[in-house]
């Protein structure tokens, strides 16, 4: 070597672009996966938010002795005192996402769970989905008042 040359390595613009190459394929194969787990994580809060209110309903319900109860509407829900939602005393609405919805309500009457003052199990019970566009959970209520979901 002579006086005053140096030596400088590095990586060649080959290595670079064919590493970039790699790292965008790999951002474009986990990012759909990604996107689907976080939707379906939302949707699955919702759920959750959805059995922990009914859950609270039936406890005022059976601790307060006084009458509660669940209305379902497609774009969210509402929590009320009394026998029914029109005669309702006090309310409080929960809204879903525009891009969620409630759907196949199947209760054993009409759209709201109710549940008779001083009782644990609800005079009304049944099934609804929440659904987004690609997953769908099941919440339910049985006749002995355990409520729950499950993912389909």
């Amino acid at each position: 070597m002579s006086k005053g040359s140096k030596k400088y390595s590095g990586f060649s613009l080959f290595e670079v672009i064919i590493t970039m190459g790699i790292l965008l394929l790999i951002a474009i194969l986990v990012f759909p996966i990604t996107i689907s787990k976080t939707q379906r994580s939302k949707l699955e809060s919702y759920a959750t938010q959805a059995t922990t209110d009914i859950y609270y309903q039936q406890q005022r319900s059976s601790l307060k002795g006084i009458d509660t109860g669940v209305a379902i509407q497609s774009d969210g829900y509402t929590l009320f005192d009394g026998v029914e939602l029109l005669t309702a005393t006090e309310t409080q609405s929960k809204s879903l996402p525009s891009n969620v919805s409630i759907t196949n309500i199947s209760l054993t009457s009409g759209t709201e769970i109710t549940f008779t003052g001083g009782s644990f199990k609800p005079a009304i019970y049944g099934t609804f989905l929440i659904t987004n566009s690609t997953d769908t959970i099941r919440v339910y209520i049985n006749r002995e008042g355990l409520i729950g979901y499950e993912i389909l």
